[in-house]
């Protein structure tokens, strides 16, 4: 194959995937209809002390839940702190959240900084 032959072919792949890629901004509407019934609510650490209310889910390729994100009282209660709950360290009871952390750990994890956020 010519050199010019192979950069014609390489542009048309490049722009079949592109052509298939997500849309930036694209909402998954899946993942929103089931994130929709834990937004806002109660988390509770395994303690029993109420710790937050959810703010954000992150969702695994099969739609399970994976990650949790809450707006997390600071301590003395002067205010709120987003914080991601890790993988597995938390079960969903209707609409109720469940830590598997107490609520002593739950204040030790540190702020999700949004890197939207800092570009901005």
């Amino acid at each position: 194959m010519r050199p010019s032959a192979a950069l014609v072919f390489a542009a048309l792949l490049s722009l079949a995937s592109a052509g298939r890629a997500q849309m930036p901004g694209k909402i998954d509407l899946e993942a929103a209809e089931a994130a929709a019934p834990l937004m806002g609510a109660r988390v509770f650490a395994s303690d029993g002390q109420e710790v937050g209310a959810v703010t954000d889910v992150l969702f695994d390729d099969t739609g399970r839940a994976i990650r949790l994100r809450i707006n997390a009282a600071i301590r003395l209660g002067l205010g709120t702190r987003r914080v991601e709950i890790p993988p597995g360290a938390f079960s969903v009871s209707g609409s109720t959240v469940v830590l598997e952390l107490p609520a002593d750990a739950v204040n030790a994890l540190p702020e999700f900084a949004d890197a939207s956020e800092d570009n901005k």
